[in-house]
This record gives C-alpha cells, sequence and structure tokens, in this order.
C-alpha cells in the first residue's frame, strides 16, 4: 500500500489539470481535485489501489466527482459558472502552447472550442498520461478507436489553433 502523501505529490497536478480540461474553471478544478484527494485519503486504508495502480484509481475518482459536480450543478441551475471559461491573468500564464499549461491563452482559446468530451480526452492522454489502451479501457472503447478520435481531435485543434 502507498503512502497518502507520496500519492498527493506525485498525482495533483495531473488530476487538477484533468480537472481544469474539464470545467476551464480554476476555482472549481481546485474544489473537485480537493474532494478527490480527501476520497483518497480516506479510501486508502481499506479500498486503496494496489501499488503502481494509482493513477487508474485516482482518474475513476475524479470522473466520477467531476460527473457528480455537473449534475449538481445542472440540479441547482448553476451550469453558468463552468460553460464561461476563465480567463487567466498575465501572471497565471506559463509556458504557451503546452498542455501541460492548461492556462495559458492559447490553449484556453482551443479548449473552448472543444466538446465536454474532446476535452476529456485530452486531459487523458496530457493531464493524466495514459496510453490508448488504457483510455479505451476507462471510456469502454478500443484502443484503435481512441487513437482515431485522438488524430481527429489533434486536426481539429491545429484548426482551431490557424484560424486564431
Amino acid at each position: 500500500m502507498t503512502d497518502f502523501a507520496n500519492i498527493y505529490s506525485k498525482y495533483y497536478k495531473r488530476i487538477y489539470n484533468y480537472l481544469y480540461g474539464q470545467f476551464l474553471h480554476r476555482e472549481i478544478a481546485e474544489d473537485v481535485a480537493g474532494s478527490v484527494f480527501l476520497a483518497a485519503m480516506e479510501n486508502l486504508e481499506c479500498h486503496g489501489p494496489a501499488e503502481g495502480k494509482e493513477a487508474p484509481w485516482l482518474f475513476a475518482m475524479a470522473r466520477n466527482m467531476a460527473v457528480n459536480y455537473r449534475l449538481r450543478a445542472r440540479c441547482r441551475h448553476e451550469v453558468s459558472v463552468w460553460e464561461v471559461p476563465e480567463r487567466p491573468g498575465k501572471d497565471s500564464v506559463q509556458e504557451e502552447g503546452t498542455l501541460e499549461s492548461p492556462s495559458s491563452p492559447r490553449t484556453c482559446r482551443i479548449l473552448e472550442k472543444l466538446t465536454a468530451e474532446e476535452r476529456e480526452l485530452l486531459s487523458l492522454r496530457y493531464g493524466l498520461c495514459l496510453t490508448n489502451e488504457e483510455i479505451g479501457r476507462l471510456l469502454g472503447t478500443s484502443p484503435n478507436a481512441v487513437s482515431h478520435k485522438f488524430s481527429r481531435l489533434l486536426a481539429k485543434c491545429r484548426r482551431i489553433d490557424e484560424k486564431k
């Protein structure tokens, strides 16, 4: 069994980036990421992952909590909070154009034009560094289908970036 502090330090940024890609809003991503790690801490002893299997375990919790957040927001008619993306300030801009920095203006502009499913696929690949096989298993599809979806998605991102 892995120590919680190690899991947190190793995976927080990846889980946060995945959630930011889903919501395009820093505070919401931070809140949901906090909930993920609180649940992870509470469940580590009795329901924790085997050594080396932390990423899929955390991702499954993050994905479920993101879905639950959206459902609760719809019930409360708070959809507008996560539909309108946050624009980062100049001091929060990181290396522009990298998917590891989802708050860069260029990346935000591209992510705003993608569907939630497309942002999730990018988050799985770049945020959690999962393979096509792992993504296919999580999404219930074949690795080949994931590869084709990802190729089409990257082409779409290039077209969006070229339009500026």
